[in-house]
């Protein structure tokens, strides 16, 4: 059972609806464009989207949507999970949060602090909040000052790495910016600036690496060909192990 609705072809992008499976169902939108194969992804809002190429029948990516129904309505489900955990985490001292790949435990209290204070001691994240406004510091503000803390602690650490590898590797890239991306992890423009989601700064370094390798290698493959795989198995050979612990992990960190 499907409905097609929405079909643009200037933008070749087409919303196929109400996909039902076991009694489930779910939507997907389809985006056309140039290139190879068809792709499923279920973004971490936990929307279906098909990338196909230009000349693909419609009906044919249907029925290949609909072959693969069991998994992503698990995905979807999966996805719900992730949002849902992400919403329940407090911010309060003896919780934790992700940093390197390693749990940091939080610590917060008032002090005699102008501004809040955040800083590492061991394995515990100390925040100092100003005395007299210590009481109006909501689960809102102190996620944020902890995300701000964790971005500039991102542009840090990612471009100390890009540094080191691309130098390593003779892959230089023309500028790196680390920034708020909602659905990738890193990419590379054709004019060989790197761009990198903060986020990473909350996996393990040769995660990271993994992040940075891949991206650096689009400096000279700018595709996933043959070709762009081996250099990145050339540069990292135990590269799947970190690709496929992002794949397992990258939704639950993306969430936060």
């Amino acid at each position: 059972n499907r409905e097609y609705i929405n079909w643009n072809k200037n933008r070749k992008d087409l919303i196929m609806q109400q996909i039902n499976y076991n009694g489930e169902s779910f939507q997907y939108r389809l985006i056309k464009k140039k290139k190879k194969n068809i792709t499923i992804r279920i973004t971490k809002n936990g929307e279906v989207v098909v990338t196909s190429p230009i000349y693909v029948d419609e009906k044919y990516i249907c029925k290949l949507v609909e072959s693969k129904a069991e998994w992503i309505i698990d995905k979807i489900k999966e996805m719900e999970k992730v949002k849902k955990q992400a919403k329940n985490i407090e911010y309060k001292s003896g919780s934790a949060i992700e940093y390197l790949g390693e749990k940091l435990i939080l610590d917060i209290a008032e002090a005699n602090v102008n501004k809040v204070s955040i800083y590492i001691d061991g394995n515990k994240l100390f925040i100092k909040l100003p005395k007299d406004k210590g009481n109006i510091f909501s689960q809102q503000i102190l996620k944020t000052e902890i995300s701000e803390w964790l971005k500039n602690q991102a542009k840090i650490i990612l471009k100390e790495r890009v540094e080191f590898l691309s130098e390593k590797n003779n892959l230089i890239p023309n500028r790196v910016v680390v920034k708020e991306q909602k659905t990738i992890w890193g990419s590379c423009s054709n004019k060989r600036n790197i761009n990198l989601n903060w986020r990473l700064v909350m996996m393990p370094i040769e995660v990271i690496d993994y992040v940075v390798v891949h991206e650096l290698c689009h400096l000279k493959h700018h595709n996933h060909s043959n070709n762009f795989w081996s250099l990145v198995k050339e540069i990292m050979p135990d590269y799947e192990v970190k690709k496929r612990w992002l794949k397992e992990n990258g939704g639950r960190i993306m969430n936060i």
